[in-house]
C-alpha cells in the first residue's frame, strides 16, 4: 500500500514543470493542515468548510478570486486522482460548487473619455518614446507583451496606405491595423533614434538601446494617472479593455474587435456586455467631445 507521500508524489509526477508541482504539494499541505486529519480521512462537511474559508477570504480581499479558483481546481483533480486510484470511494468535492471569478469586465477597467482625454493630454508632455507605445497599446489594442517585443520589420503598408503589423501565431499570421495619428507619433520617435535603429531592431528602445520592459511601461501609465489626477490608477491591460469596450459600443462587431486585438473567437466580447450597458446613455454622450489634437502636428 502507498504512503500518502508516494501517493502525492505519483500524482505531482504527471505535471511538467517542477514549480507546479511545488505549488501542488504546498497547497495540499495547506489542506491537511486545515483539516487537521489525514486528505484519505477528508469528509464532505471538511472539504466544504475549506471551500467556505476560501471564499470568505476572498470577499475580505485576502485572497484573490483567481487563487481561490486555482486551489479548488487543484484540490478537485487530487481528489478525483484519488477516487480513480480506489484510495478513496468518493470524490467530495464533485458536490461543492467552485468559487468562481466573474469573466465581465468590470467598469473600473475601462477609461471614461473625459478621463482618457486627461491621461492623453499628460502624456503628451512625456519623451516621445513613452508616449508613441501607450498610445499604440490603446489605440491599436496591443497586449503589453507585443508593444515591448514589437520590431520594426513588422510593419507594413497596403496599397491603399493603411499600416498594420504583422504579427506570427500558432493559427497563421494576424494583422493589425494602426492609426495613422499614431503612425505619425511613431515617426517622430523612430527619427529621434537617427542611426541606432534598423529594421529587425525592436522599436521601443531604453537609454542603452535595448527593448524596453513591460515594467517600465506600467510606471510611466501610473505615473500619467497620478498626474491626470485619475480616481483609478490603470494598467496597460486596462487600455486594451477600453479600446475594445468603446469599440463595442459605438458599433464595431465582434468580429472586427476579435480580429484587430487578436482574440481566440468573438464570443470574448461577451465579457464587454455588462460594462457596456453601464457606458450607455452617460451625460458624456450629449457632449460633441472629441479628444484634443497633438499640438506637436501643429
Amino acid at each position: 500500500m502507498q504512503t500518502n507521500k508516494e501517493i502525492i508524489n505519483s500524482f505531482v509526477s504527471r505535471l511538467e514543470k517542477e514549480k507546479s508541482r511545488k505549488d501542488y504539494k504546498r497547497d495540499l499541505q495547506h489542506f491537511v493542515e486545515f483539516i487537521e486529519k489525514n486528505f484519505l480521512q477528508a469528509t464532505l462537511e471538511d472539504c466544504e468548510k475549506y471551500i467556505t474559508d476560501i471564499k470568505l477570504k476572498v470577499s475580505e480581499k485576502k485572497l484573490a478570486i483567481t487563487t481561490a479558483e486555482k486551489l479548488y481546481s487543484q484540490l478537485y483533480s487530487f481528489f478525483n486522482y484519488l477516487e480513480e486510484n480506489e484510495h478513496i470511494p468518493y470524490n467530495h468535492f464533485k458536490n461543492i460548487s467552485k468559487p468562481t471569478a466573474s469573466r465581465n469586465i468590470s467598469k473600473e477597467k475601462i477609461i471614461m473619455w473625459e478621463d482618457l482625454d486627461k491621461l492623453i493630454s499628460i502624456l503628451k508632455t512625456f519623451n516621445q518614446r513613452d508616449y508613441a507605445i501607450l498610445m499604440l497599446i490603446f489605440t491599436s489594442g496591443l497586449t503589453l507583451n507585443e508593444a515591448v517585443n514589437l520590431k520594426w520589420n513588422q510593419f507594413v503598408i497596403d496599397d491603399t496606405g493603411n499600416i498594420g503589423i504583422v504579427f506570427i501565431t500558432k493559427r497563421g499570421k494576424r494583422y493589425t491595423k494602426v492609426h495613422k495619428d499614431t503612425w505619425n507619433l511613431l515617426q517622430k520617435y523612430r527619427n529621434s533614434l537617427a542611426d541606432l535603429i534598423t529594421q529587425d531592431s525592436n522599436v521601443f528602445l531604453n537609454n542603452r538601446g535595448n527593448k524596453i520592459t513591460g515594467r517600465w511601461v506600467r510606471m510611466v501609465l501610473k505615473k500619467a494617472c497620478i498626474e491626470a489626477e485619475l480616481d483609478h490608477e490603470y494598467t496597460p491591460r486596462d487600455l486594451r479593455h477600453t479600446l475594445a469596450a468603446h469599440t463595442l459600443k459605438r458599433g464595431a462587431s465582434s468580429r472586427q474587435v476579435k480580429q484587430q486585438l487578436g482574440w481566440s473567437n468573438e464570443n470574448l466580447a461577451q465579457r464587454y456586455l455588462y460594462t457596456i450597458q453601464q457606458l450607455d446613455d452617460n451625460a458624456i454622450d450629449y457632449l460633441n467631445f472629441n479628444l484634443k489634437k497633438d499640438d506637436s502636428s501643429k
